[in-house]
């Protein structure tokens, strides 16, 4: 619809729903404005990108070490001629790519900001695409990593880390990921030890419940007033109880047990 005169809505009413300008005279709703100010092109996630140089007209089975499947958006950021790259329609493993609608336009890749969701290089990095003032397929198109300011963290260096899982936990050889509680408990080399006293000055057999979770456990009595190690029988009779037997009925609490691993 034409509209030859000028419109107002009298502070009362919004214009909604309206698609991002083209033309330097159509409307800007506030969240274009607002991303072009702040400098950033915000695209809707891409599910891969590539690592290296791809056939676009035949581009192969695997992208990133992931099978796509048709329509999935695929960030194309490696290409050997810079200006081949941009946002692309995987339509198979055997037909041409096609750039997606919102980075069809040498325009809409300006200050362009892109999440990748999976890969085996590429999960969970944003890109940056930073040539300006271009033609599509004719100028160059440069992602550039937009996490690249923030290192791997270290003793001495402030930045990101990885949650590790109980295989690199066992290993100890990685410097950036984190341990938490849970592979703590898990870990393979974790010294095991359990202390508690016992006694009730009428039983001489007690069964000492330490849950440890193993038979291979070395286990000493003590006294509980000056740990003079008590001579007596113990039996680890399963994973997470031992046996003590003794020869006379000790006092409420007299003695100590102390089991390691």
């Amino acid at each position: 619809m034409d509209q030859l005169s000028n419109i107002s809505f009298g502070d009362v009413a919004t214009a909604t729903d309206l698609i991002n300008p083209v033309d330097p005279q159509d409307a800007a709703t506030k969240a274009y404005v607002d991303a072009k100010i702040e400098g950033l092109n915000w695209k809707d996630n891409v599910r891969l990108a590539t690592t290296g140089n791809v056939n676009l007209s035949s581009p192969g089975g695997t992208i990133d070490g992931v099978t796509p499947a048709t329509d999935d958006r695929i960030l194309v950021k490696s290409q050997t001629d810079e200006s081949e790259n941009g946002i692309y329609f995987y339509n198979g493993s055997s037909a041409a790519m096609t750039r997606c609608p919102d980075a069809d336009t040498f325009d809409k890749l300006e200050n362009a900001v892109v999440t990748v969701d999976e890969g085996t290089a590429n999960a969970q990095t944003r890109w940056r695409q930073t040539e300006v003032n271009g033609t599509i397929d004719t100028d160059d198109i440069v992602w550039d990593s937009f996490d690249a300011a923030v290192p791997d963290a270290s003793t001495t260096v402030k930045g990101k880390v990885e949650l590790a899982t109980q295989g690199e936990v066992d290993a100890g050889t990685d410097q950036t990921r984190v341990v938490t509680p849970e592979t703590l408990a898990g870990y393979a080399n974790r010294k095991l030890r359990y202390i508690s006293t016992f006694g009730n000055g009428s039983d001489t057999v007690y069964t000492i419940t330490h849950n440890l979770g193993t038979k291979d456990l070395v286990a000493q009595v003590r006294r509980a007033s000056n740990d003079n190690v008590v001579g007596c029988d113990i039996q680890m009779t399963s994973t997470t109880t031992a046996t003590v037997t003794l020869a006379a009925a000790p006092g409420s609490n007299a003695l100590k047990v102390v089991i390691l691993g």
